[in-house]
């Protein structure tokens, strides 16, 4: 199974500082970087290092698939984040940096089209 970094550059650059591992993963994610993990398009992309760990000790433990709750672990996570951004953002017009408007953007559009796409699958599909 192929581990690899979704933002190379980044991982790069925060790699060479001299500092504690913990510190540049903390970095690393904070800059919207994230981890995958698996190959030929069965990849799994996951936004904090302790998810990925959390996904291969549940994997270790009972040698099957937990897509179910990971599903939900992500999306809980998704949305303490949200509501952590949305205070942070608060509601003056001001302007925001276009990497954040795009980065809320695009996470907008992958949630919609996950939630579209899971009613419009088969039966067969869904279980």
């Amino acid at each position: 199974m192929k581990f690899e970094v979704t933002h190379p550059k980044i991982w790069k650059k925060l790699a060479e500082k001299s500092m504690p591992m913990k510190h540049k993963v903390k970095i690393y994610e904070k800059m919207g970087g994230a981890y995958r993990l698996g190959e030929d398009g069965g990849e799994q992309v996951f936004n904090k290092m302790t998810e990925l760990l959390k996904h291969k000790m549940q994997e270790a433990d009972s040698g099957g698939d937990h897509e179910v709750g990971m599903a939900m672990g992500q999306l809980e996570d998704i949305m303490k984040n949200a509501t952590e951004l949305k205070g942070k953002i608060g509601t003056q017009e001001k302007n925001l940096p276009g990497w954040i408007s795009d980065h809320i953007s695009q996470a907008m559009q992958f949630i919609n089209q996950a939630n579209t796409g899971y009613h419009e699958l088969g039966d067969k599909e869904n279980k």
